[in-house]
């Protein structure tokens, strides 16, 4: 049974509702439970509770020291736990206990299974649950907090993934604008001084060379942390995008609580300093920080038009 006939014979949303979310995941890709939740039709807690008694699976309200060690955490990284929205538990005789937040998503679950060589029992929790406990276990940070206030510029030009987002950035406690091009974006910038942009590297008619260096060239736009959106996931457009000038690269779709924790990240490294392990790592992975932030690389690109470049 898929996930939202689950809902509907639970009896939380309506045929009508569930419609209108797969209308709204055909043309975002957004996950259904997202759409849901923004649509203020079923909270996350909701969800996992429904699926629980569904599946007949364990439940948990937190992920708490001393019940995680580090022999746990070993058999899976960080990026696989971000990736998967899961989160090791203990291991158990013949397996290994798992937080995850969707039990409908086998693939996950068999790659798993397959990686650690163990049987795998998932435990359901919220994906909010899953994130503070890979911040804190992981990150070793503590629970993110919202900058209240704080002005963002979304650039986008799909209307009702922009729209979604900026609901969603509200919703945390930020003051959101947008623009649908980067020239838009510039003369909003001179007039609102964001304090971080949020750019879609899929924008029309534009390489994602192009849209960093005219933003990075300009003062208003230039002179902020700039985080790129991507459907394309793998490490080498991730080093491509970093290695333009880009802040940071955060894969669509986006999860709201993921995307927070990275704006908070880097509001507090770029407008408040970063220890001297911070600096190193994040040196040796993007190369020298004022080169990334306030100038594109002046090396050329293999590719002489950018816009083959899958985004």
């Amino acid at each position: 049974m898929r996930f939202g006939e689950i809902l509907l014979q639970a009896g939380v949303i309506s045929e009508t509702d569930l419609n209108a979310a797969l209308s709204v995941q055909t043309k975002t890709g957004m996950a259904l439970g997202r759409i849901l939740e923004d649509e203020g039709l079923i909270s996350d807690r909701d969800i996992v509770n429904i699926l629980a008694r569904q599946f007949k699976l364990p439940l948990i309200e937190a992920i708490q020291e001393p019940s995680v060690s580090e022999t746990v955490l070993e058999l899976i990284d960080c990026d696989q736990a971000l990736r998967m929205t899961i989160f090791p538990l203990k291991i158990c005789n013949d397996g290994l206990e798992v937080a995850i937040s969707n039990p409908l998503d086998f693939n996950t679950l068999n790659r798993l299974a397959f990686k650690t060589g163990r049987n795998i029992y998932p435990v359901l929790t919220t994906p909010t649950i899953i994130f503070k406990a890979i911040q804190r276990f992981y990150l070793h940070e503590a629970p993110v907090e919202p900058s209240p206030g704080t002005s963002l510029l979304v650039i986008n030009d799909q209307d009702l993934y922009r729209a979604t987002l900026c609901g969603n950035l509200k919703q945390k406690g930020y003051l959101p604008q947008f623009a649908v091009s980067v020239e838009e974006a510039i003369h909003i910038s001179q007039q609102t001084a964001p304090r971080l942009i949020l750019v879609d590297t899929c924008l029309k008619a534009v390489s994602s060379q192009m849209i960093i260096e005219r933003l990075l060239q300009n003062d208003s736009t230039g002179n902020c942390p700039i985080i790129a959106l991507t459907e394309n996931t793998t490490a080498d457009e991730e080093a491509f995008l970093l290695q333009l000038g880009f802040f940071d690269v955060i894969a669509k779709p986006l999860n709201i609580i993921r995307l927070q924790a990275r704006i908070e990240r880097a509001l507090h490294f770029y407008y408040h300093g970063a220890t001297s392990t911070q600096c190193s790592t994040v040196s040796k992975q993007c190369g020298p920080r004022s080169d990334r932030l306030k100038r594109p690389p002046s090396t050329p690109k293999p590719s002489t038009d950018h816009r083959d470049r899958p985004r």
